[in-house]
């Protein structure tokens, strides 16, 4: 369970890292051992109709992912997700990584534990989720820079509650950023600004000038958050957040989950989520991986073909991001 101290430092800086909350070896290890699989397979295929890309079987496996990035100019990303696209189109085969050992980790009792002393006992395992890998910088293709930047390389300064629908504003949400390799200031880190919770929600800019809070409003004061893998780093929906360049010669391997109150609205209706935690009602918990993967594909099968919902908290043309 979380410290009260931590819990005080939560409510009032916006963030806290639980140190060693997952066991690296039993939490996140089959979740390595997985992605590697996938991207052993995906090599093997080709992505998108490419040719196949031969991977170096004695490297690391985020090595390996890093090379598939590189060869595919970040085309296999989203092979990799484990949520739909929200910017792209969604089809019928558009792909994305349903995997069991990943559905474990949004089970995981400990970091359900901590979960439930942010948010309470009853846990929806909410779908806004993603898988990151940053590469280095210095490696982003310029093919591809734009979608990787997006994805996968340095975040602009955002708040989570930014991007879910505006009926999720009152719900309870929290973020675990969850690293799978070190995460330091040098291969791109979280950056947080201490306490910017409580200035409410900010205006956030999407135009091909600007993307996410402008500098001007974010201010001086930010702290990079290095944190080893089996910590676990709990944001406020309301803090803003980005991450540093990675200026390493490696890759910064994550995930960023959420979970909201059973009983609130996620924000993202239009994709599945599922009851992680209940105390009330234990045998309503989702349970099965096969029965959360088919709930994606589902979704899927209703979207694909459809225009892509959205949502629009702020107008474009605001002279703020000019």
């Amino acid at each position: 369970m979380m410290n009260p101290s931590l819990l005080a430092e939560f409510r009032d800086q916006g963030y806290v890292i639980g140190k060693d909350i997952l066991d690296p070896e039993t939490a996140l290890k089959p979740v390595i051992d997985e992605y590697a699989e996938a991207v052993g397979r995906l090599a093997r295929t080709g992505v998108h109709g490419g040719p196949p890309v031969e991977l170096d079987a004695d490297a690391a496996p985020v090595d390996r992912l890093l090379h598939l990035m590189r060869e595919t100019h970040g085309a296999c990303f989203q092979a990799l997700d484990i949520t739909l696209p929200m910017e792209d189109d969604i089809l019928p085969d558009t792909p994305l990584h349903l995997g069991p050992a990943v559905f474990r980790l949004l089970r995981n009792e400990a970091l359900l534990d901590a979960v439930e002393a942010f948010i309470g006992p009853e846990i929806l395992s909410n779908p806004v989720q993603h898988m990151r890998i940053k590469p280095p910088e210095r490696a982003i293709s310029e093919k591809n820079r734009a979608h990787t930047l997006t994805l996968t390389g340095r975040t602009f300064w955002h708040q989570d509650l930014a991007v879910v629908t505006e009926d999720a504003d009152d719900t309870d949400l929290i973020s675990a950023w969850i690293p799978l390799n070190e995460a330091t200031a040098e291969n791109g880190c979280l950056l947080v600004v201490p306490g910017s919770h409580r200035r409410g929600l900010v205006r956030h800019c999407d135009t091909p000038a600007y993307q996410g809070i402008p500098d001007d409003v974010v201010g001086e004061h930010r702290v990079p958050l290095p944190v080893s893998p089996g910590d676990v780093i709990f944001l406020h929906p309301l803090i803003m957040h980005a991450s540093l360049p990675n200026l390493s010669d490696g890759g910064r391997w994550s995930f960023d989950l959420r979970y909201s109150p059973a009983d609130m609205p996620t924000g993202r209706r239009w994709y599945p989520d599922f009851l992680a935690r209940s105390r009330s009602r234990p045998g309503d918990e989702l349970t099965d991986p096969g029965e959360w993967a088919a709930s994606w594909r589902a979704a899927r099968r209703t979207l694909a073909g459809r225009e892509r919902p959205r949502f629009h908290r702020w107008d474009p043309a605001d002279p703020l991001c000019a």
